[in-house]
């Protein structure tokens, strides 16, 4: 290859790495949107994870309220319900969720902490809104620009692949999925607001059995966002080349 291919090469393969990436990042938000919808399996994860035998032992042992553990798992589900409905309406109703041990008032799920918490979640949701219409407003110029530069060849395209999934892999496999979890949390919430919680001293983490549903979530949206992918990335690229086939017949 001369040297001004490999100077061609260069912008190309930037360029489609920035088209990837973008529609990486667009199947995995439209992957996290739609499993949400499902209420994140709750019920599923519910059984696979034993989280009502977790609830039936961490319920009794919390220090600031009780009586989890004598609602059944049906009332779990919604009590999940809920959470997720206020983290996805930015936020509203979160310390106006109740629950209701039988033989006892009704009584609010989440103490002060926990709420503040979740509302820096509905925030994040809504950050991830935003890049999402971001990103979807640069897929089609990025894939306009990656064709009218030329994709790079297969072996420049295989390489930058392995290389950026190897990086992500290794830190996975390193560190490890648990303190990946919590450098995410270091990274996406106010430094000065508690996001870790024993189970002891939480319910919603005790019905959540953080981090392990979010572990059997993760793995199911990015298995929807593998499956998404191929759809953003080829019709991105389909769409750019028959704008450009229109332009040069117009």
């Amino acid at each position: 290859m001369t040297n001004t291919a490999i100077k061609r090469q260069r912008p190309a393969t930037l360029v489609w790495f920035a088209y990837a990436v973008i529609s990486v990042l667009l199947a995995v938000l439209t992957s996290w949107a739609l499993y949400s919808k499902a209420d994140y399996g709750y019920p599923f994860w519910y059984q696979q994870l034993a989280i009502g035998e977790h609830i039936q032992q961490y319920g009794p042992q919390n220090r600031f309220k009780s009586g989890l553990e004598l609602l059944p798992p049906e009332q779990h589900w919604q009590a999940f319900e809920q959470i997720r409905d206020a983290v996805h309406d930015h936020g509203q109703g979160l310390d106006t969720i109740l629950y209701q041990p039988p033989g006892s008032s009704p009584r609010k799920l989440l103490h002060a902490a926990e709420v503040q918490h979740l509302q820096d979640v509905a925030d994040l949701i809504n950050r991830g809104r935003v890049l999402f219409w971001v990103l979807l407003a640069l897929w089609l110029p990025a894939a306009y620009a990656t064709c009218l530069l030329g994709r790079p060849s297969v072996r420049h395209r295989l390489l930058v692949s392995v290389i950026a999934t190897g990086a992500v892999l290794a830190w996975l496999g390193i560190a490890g999925p648990t303190e990946v979890f919590y450098q995410f949390h270091l990274w996406l919430f106010p430094a000065d607001h508690q996001w870790f919680f024993y189970w002891q001293d939480s319910l919603m983490s005790t019905l959540m059995k953080a981090p392990m549903l979010f572990g059997g979530i993760a793995v199911v949206i990015a298995a929807g966002a593998l499956a998404l992918l191929p759809a953003f990335y080829f019709l991105g690229l389909y769409t750019a080349t028959t704008l450009q086939r229109y332009k040069k017949h117009s």
